[in-house]
């Protein structure tokens, strides 16, 4: 498995990190963040925050700030289901992952529906084939099981379709101690799965300046069995967040730490990722445009502000606003993706799959995005410089007119110099045309329906399958299902 380095591109200088950051000191000490959730109030509390019960907002003093937001790790591991499989998260690292938890799917027929359990299944197989996706998401939320147990349902699913990474599900203290359990299972015991973090967790602040009450319960559980856990504020540029793009920052730099610190303040030394799903609002309907370029800006400052305070990252890259399958789709990907890339955001969600803003997961877009991200992938390799390569004697060996096609230097260096593509096309028109003039999401239909017919993942064992499973049939009944 190929893991990319990223952070080649910066857009913001130290004095501007240092500005970005002495505004948001001053937002947290003079105006503060809400904090619904009791037991995080009561942590900030204790440690010397000024915490007003009565409105729930919690002044944090620069020293608190600094001392606690410092336990924060700098890197960490996530493990597949398979331990063995496990993503850096740190040092510039890059990971791609499928997009997650829209409703509705774009099936291999053209038809847009709602999710189900199955297509949640050809998800986590179509992902497991993919070689430059790394991380398997919750990728549907399927109509066809209770709402309160689908992230149950897609976690074991996706454990039984792929060896690679997946996240968790903390919206909640009940359902974040059974997806904790579930992992326990899988890991063979607490203590194990502390060692080897394997549910990736998710906050999202709600802009402007409040963590909610049931994602931070679970992070607290989360917290407690040192699973990760990622706070990215979905701010709006012009609507839940200044129009600026630098106020924007300085408010969403304050909600991600107030965040990261509670966890800190819970568990110190419990791994956390600084996120973003950051976008300007689009003025004329009021929608986030999570297509645009404000996206990718985005991204890279907030991978340099994660690099100031030496956390790992999470960006959004891949996403776009477009309906379909079509050059919107395939602009808005691009662009963004590469750009998230080249910022060194460790973990870049919806890179693959996205539409509508990822409220579609498209099974021939994950096949498409796949080689996106290799040529993304490729760019981020960039040019090695060495003896070897600089081919001096392969030169003089030629001489003039002559070709290098034949030559053993060409064969031993061909794929790790050049992107070998298998969906992009580069015959010529009459071979295209021969071949039944297919466009791009043609032949992505083809290769995925070829996927999900042939690709046998490495099976799960089966006594963890069935541990699992009778564990979710024990939770249904205490659902009340």
């Amino acid at each position: 498995m190929k893991e990319p380095t990223g952070g080649q591109l910066e857009i913001l200088t130290r004095a501007q990190l240092d500005k970005i950051h002495g505004a948001t000191v001053e937002i947290l000490g003079r105006l503060g963040i809400k904090v619904w959730e009791k037991n995080a109030f009561k942590l900030f509390k204790d440690a010397g925050a000024d915490a007003d019960s009565r409105t729930s907002m919690v002044r944090i003093p620069e020293g608190l700030l600094k001392e606690t937001v410092r336990l924060a790790p700098s890197e960490f591991y996530l493990h597949g289901r398979d331990p063995k499989y496990k993503l850096m998260m740190g040092h510039k690292k890059v990971h791609f992952s499928i997009a997650g938890q829209p409703i509705y799917v774009h099936d291999l027929d053209g038809k847009i529906r709602r999710a189900l359990l199955r297509d949640a299944e050809d998800f986590a197989r179509l992902g497991d084939s993919c070689q430059n996706i790394h991380h398997v998401s919750v990728g549907t939320v399927p109509s066809d099981v209770p709402d309160d147990l689908h992230a149950h349902h897609v976690i074991l699913t996706n454990w039984r379709n792929s060896r690679k990474t997946t996240e968790g599900y903390n919206h909640g203290i009940r359902v974040a101690e059974e997806t904790v359990e579930m992992a326990s299972i899988l890991r063979g015991g607490h203590e194990e799965l502390r060692k080897m973090p394997t549910l990736l967790g998710y906050v999202n602040p709600v802009s402007p300046m409040q963590l909610s009450k049931e994602l931070m319960e679970g992070a607290l559980v989360y917290a407690a069995h040192r699973q990760p856990v990622l706070y990215a504020p979905e701010a709006l540029a012009g609507g839940t967040a200044p129009v600026t793009l630098a106020g924007l920052l300085v408010q969403q730099n304050a909600e991600v730490l107030a965040g990261i610190m509670a966890s800190q303040l819970a568990s110190p030394g419990t791994p956390v990722l600084y996120g973003t799903v950051s976008a300007a609002m689009d003025m004329r309907t009021g929608a986030a445009a999570l297509g645009g370029p404000e996206v990718g800006l985005l991204n890279i400052a907030s991978a340099q502000l994660a690099r100031y305070y030496d956390i790992p990252c999470r960006g959004t890259g891949g996403n776009t606003d477009s309906k379909v399958v079509d050059a919107q789709a395939g602009i808005e990907t691009a662009q963004n993706l590469l750009m998230a890339a080249l910022a060194g955001m460790n973990f870049i969600y919806d890179a693959a799959g996205s539409l509508d803003g990822s409220l579609v997961l498209s099974k021939e877009k994950v096949v498409i995005d796949d080689e996106l991200c290799g040529m993304v992938t490729r760019t981020l390799d960039g040019v090695r410089v060495n003896e070897e390569t600089l081919a001096l004697e392969e030169i003089l060996k030629a001489g003039p007119a002559a070709s290098f096609l034949s030559m053993p230097f060409t064969m031993k260096h061909l794929r790790s110099e050049h992107f070998i593509p298998s969906l992009l096309e580069r015959r010529s028109r009459e071979s295209w045309e021969r071949d039944g003039s297919k466009d791009i999401a043609a032949r992505a239909r083809e290769k995925a329906r070829r996927i999900l017919k042939e690709h046998v993942p490495e099976p799960m064992e089966r006594n963890l399958v069935a541990d699992i499973e009778t564990y979710i049939k024990k939770i249904t009944k205490a659902h009340g299902h």
